[in-house]
């Protein structure tokens, strides 16, 4: 199997996990002057302070953040106006994606949030979430390729905006060996994360070459099934200067905008389609041939029954708080149609349309009709969908980040996650519920796993996974699962995060394979 061609790799993942990151990390970045305004009701802005910020991975600059903060008033009411951009220059397999996550929120002086926007340009067409407080309600309204997909969620007082950290932190500063717990909305995920702070000591650190004396905090954000640990260094008035997001040995630092704009002298180093690679030991045999192979995973940090998901073709056994033993097994829709007729049982999330699965486009109608060709049993049909999205993607693509159905319909080109959309939107024009999983398939090339995703039907009570990037009818034994995803409302991106957990710290090896 060559890696360039056949393995189409979830390093795009990267970028989302880059933008929540930075979230976490307390250092928001902000928008340049064509980003998303509140200016139809914020009519007198005032003294503005903008913050830049440069940003690394494993060493590599891969981007900046502008952040711009603003008193306005609004009806009477002194407001705050943040307006973010994230810039990242992404490499994957020798190509370059360039991404942007623009943020614009509106909150009391106080931190409470009023509305905000965020506009993610992963994809050909951005995708634009707002969101307003209405109560006890945070109504949300995410809009993709000309759909628009309404949802809510609980909201109280006590939750912050985007910038709540660096809120907190500006009220009342930090002093060695205090702790502090806040909620937040996390940008991008749409989720309330708990954040606990705990001040260690003030120690001596480098910012872009000059060493500073800077007060070191931990940071653990918790998000539903997922957590990420952070280090600030802050000032004495409590502003975060440096950050390190651990999981990702990713950095952001304070700096100027001639600095933070200044091209990457080590971004050609890193490239994230390869240098994520998970070696395995011994190596697979005709990978995706395999019926069944037990793997030992070591995660340094976590416990691996939390972090891979156990069912039908996967089960996890833990042998002890940072290993487990994962046997999973091969499933063939075809080879097991009896049982398999039956589509009913799925929520309906998983049969409706979002703004990353446009049910309604007429181009995504007739390729789902064209699929199915004369079939008819289910099981039947989500084989020839699968065969058929395959031979449809005319170019692999690793320069876009994750373009919703509609526009891999009209583009055909893409990596796995585009292969898995457009798999899922099918399915579902056809009747059948669908969604999509996030984890790993082995690369015989590179004899290691990398990160994917693949698409999942539910045909007999079962969800049944298939993979369109390989087009063999099913999975093989050679995938170790994370998560999966509706990709439903404002929070479809939140499922990437389970990648987080395993990024630089997981060890696979084979105990058996047939």
């Amino acid at each position: 199997m060559s890696i360039k061609r056949d393995f189409l790799s979830g390093g795009h993942f990267l970028a989302l996990l880059c933008a929540w990151c930075l979230a976490l990390s307390g250092c928001q970045p902000v928008a340049e002057s064509d980003s998303t305004h509140f200016s139809a009701t914020a009519v007198e802005q005032q003294h503005a302070e903008t913050i830049w910020e440069s940003f690394y991975l494993q060493g590599a600059k891969i981007g900046y953040g502008q952040t711009t903060v603003r008193p306005v008033t609004r009806d009477e009411q002194s407001l705050i106006q943040t307006e973010s951009l994230n810039h990242l220059s992404i490499t994957r397999f020798g190509q370059t994606s360039k991404q942007d996550l623009q943020m614009s929120s509106l909150e009391t002086a106080d931190g409470k949030l009023i509305e905000f926007q965020t506009v993610v340009s992963f994809g050909p067409v951005p995708t634009v979430v707002t969101g307003k407080v209405v109560g006890d309600k945070l109504q949300l309204t995410t809009a993709t390729q000309g759909q628009k997909q309404a949802s809510s969620m609980p909201w109280s007082p006590e939750i912050g905006g985007f910038r709540a950290v660096e809120n907190s932190l500006a009220r009342q500063p930090l002093k060695a060996g205090e702790k502090r717990s806040l909620r937040m909305l996390m940008p991008l995920v749409n989720q309330v994360a708990e954040v606990e702070l705990a001040a260690k000591e003030i120690e001596e650190t480098e910012i872009l070459g000059v060493k500073t004396r800077l007060l070191r905090v931990e940071s653990v954000s918790k998000l539903p099934g997922q957590a990420m640990a952070a280090t600030l260094w802050l000032d004495a008035a409590g502003e975060v200067l440096k950050s390190h997001v651990m999981a990702l040995d990713q950095l952001s630092v304070r700096s100027t905008e001639a600095l933070a704009k200044a091209p990457g002298g080590d971004a050609e180093k890193l490239d994230l389609g390869v240098d994520l690679f998970v070696k395995v030991e011994p190596p697979l045999a005709k990978p995706h041939q395999s019926s069944e192979v037990v793997y030992r995973v070591e995660l340094a940090n976590a416990d691996p029954t939390e972090v891979f998901a156990d069912g039908l073709t996967q089960n996890v056994k833990s042998l002890g708080p940072h290993t487990a033993e994962i046997t999973v097994t091969r499933r063939n829709p075809v080879a097991e149609r009896n049982g398999m007729e039956n589509h009913e049982g799925a929520p309906a999330e998983y049969l409706t349309a979002n703004s990353i699965l446009q049910l309604e486009d007429e181009r995504l109608k007739l390729m789902a009709a064209e699929a199915k060709r004369d079939a008819t049993a289910p099981a039947k049909v989500a084989i020839n969908l699968e065969q058929y999205v395959h031979g449809a993607m005319k170019q692999h693509d690793f320069s876009q980040g994750f373009a919703t159905a509609a526009e891999v319909a009209e583009s055909r080109a893409g990596d796995c996650t585009e292969h898995a959309v457009l798999l899922a939107a099918l399915a579902r024009i056809n009747g059948i519920p669908s969604r999509v999983a996030i984890g790993l398939v082995y690369v015989e090339a590179a004899a290691a796993f990398g990160y994917h995703m693949w698409t999942e039907v539910f045909l007999g009570g079962q969800w049944i996974p298939l993979d369109a990037t390989i087009g063999r009818g099913g999975t093989s034994a050679a995938y170790l699962k994370l998560n999966d995803s509706s990709l439903e409302g404002a929070s479809a991106y939140s499922s990437f995060l389970s990648v987080a957990r395993v990024l630089g710290q997981l060890k696979v090896s084979v105990v058996s394979s047939k």
